[in-house]
């Protein structure tokens, strides 16, 4: 009996310990700011479930939707194509921007470009879209704006010159 009540003894020791050692390293003084440190971990864990629950849901929704899209692309005769291409072209920079924008005021500091990189390069592949069809396009439709610019600007008459013979 006396050797089991040194073993419990010697264990509860060392619980304390390094209960002691946990205090320390999570900075907390006392038993009460352990006791909210732990209240904070279990509710962040409760955030990461709700989050995970809603990323699961909407890529399961991703999914659904570039499906849809992709029935839609390939319906459109190739002249209704090139105009829907031309319109993607049109709205995507506004729309990029203020995603990113929004994610940048959601994440802050830990916003990576290079994830949001990887995520348009996904999208690009969900929706069946060739990054180089969709770039030449938009340069086809840059050159053609530019074109209608300098045709549009009012011709620059040469000045005359007079030779005047003496």
């Amino acid at each position: 009996m006396n050797q089991q009540l040194t073993t419990v003894t010697e264990e509860i020791e060392e619980l304390k310990s390094r209960k002691e050692q946990l205090i320390f390293q999570a900075e907390c003084s006392t038993d009460k700011d352990m006791t909210n440190l732990s209240k904070k971990y279990d509710q962040m864990n409760n955030n990461l479930d709700i989050l995970d629950s809603q990323d699961i849901s909407l890529k399961k929704q991703l999914e659904k939707d570039a499906a849809a899209f992709r029935e839609e692309k390939f319906r459109p005769e190739p002249e209704q194509y090139t105009e829907l291409l031309d319109t993607r072209i049109q709205i995507r920079p506004d729309f990029r921007d203020k995603l990113i924008e929004q994610l940048k005021g959601t994440f802050g500091k830990y916003y990576d470009y290079h994830r949001r990189d990887i995520a348009a390069n996904e999208v690009d592949y969900l929706n069946a879209e060739d990054p180089d069809v969709f770039s030449h396009r938009a340069w086809e439709l840059e050159y053609q704006r530019k074109q209608e610019m300098r045709r549009n600007q009012p011709a620059r008459t040469k000045k005359k010159s007079y030779d005047m013979e003496l």
